[in-house]
């Protein structure tokens, strides 16, 4: 597979969040470039909205301008990540960040967030035991930076896309990273990945929840250049 030499990181952030999910790891990553931004409805991209994975994933593509990159998704980011690289040619590589094929989301996350509350359970489920407190307030803080309701569109997004068959089809490599402690993914999303699609390879980040790129940012980053070059050099 022939590459650009650039071949930018675009980094898709999950439901609810903003590309502050990300922080950092510009400075992490040296040379390689990012292209960060929020998507509709989130943070400072707080204008029009999507209400399905595949309306995102076609703004997304939007914005790649014609370039050779890699996607990388966090959670619904994920599966934005894999309607991206069905619909563009553009996407030579993709990073699955704590995120899957399709995820179930339990009725009470929708109920409370219907009812305009951010679930304490499920921010709590959120994050491993080596989640630092500074971090857990940071994050506590940015769970008002976007509307309840557009959480809740983003997790029923999530509950309603079924992209078993898409993921199968890409014939692209694909880096899945998971968290050791991640309690949000469905039991056996390593095996049931790698079962569909043998264009994949997998790591587990030992002590990280469903955020590694936060709370393990060395190990995320370190895996991310890994993937890169061995794109660049058509491994």
């Amino acid at each position: 597979m022939n590459v650009s030499g650039q071949l930018p990181f675009v980094l898709i952030h999950g439901a609810g969040g903003t590309k502050a999910k990300f922080r950092g790891l510009e400075e992490r990553i040296g040379r390689a470039h990012c292209l960060t931004f929020d998507l509709p409805g989130h943070g400072e991209n707080a204008g029009s909205r999507c209400n399905t994975i595949e309306e995102y994933a076609e703004w997304a593509n939007e914005q790649i301008a014609g370039q050779d990159v890699i996607v990388v998704g966090h959670s619904m980011g994920g599966m934005v990540g894999i309607e991206m690289a069905a619909r563009n040619s553009d996407v030579k590589g993709l990073v699955l960040d704590a995120s899957h094929y399709e995820m179930l989301v339990h009725p009470k996350i929708l109920e409370d967030l219907a009812g305009g509350t951010f679930p304490d359970f499920l921010f709590k489920a959120s994050y491993g035991k080596e989640a630092t407190p500074e971090l857990l307030e940071e994050e506590q803080k940015q769970l008002s930076w976007v509307e309840t309701i557009v959480v809740h569109d983003d997790f029923r997004a999530c509950g309603e896309y079924k992209g078993a068959e898409i993921f199968a089809r890409l014939n692209i490599p694909i880096l899945a990273l998971y968290g050791s402690e991640d309690k949000l993914l469905p039991k056996g999303a390593s095996e049931k990945a790698k079962e569909l699609n043998d264009s994949i390879q997998t790591r587990t980040v030992a002590g990280a929840g469903h955020y590694i790129m936060l709370e393990k940012p060395e190990e995320f980053a370190q895996a991310l250049l890994e993937f890169r070059e061995s794109l660049l050099a058509g491994v």
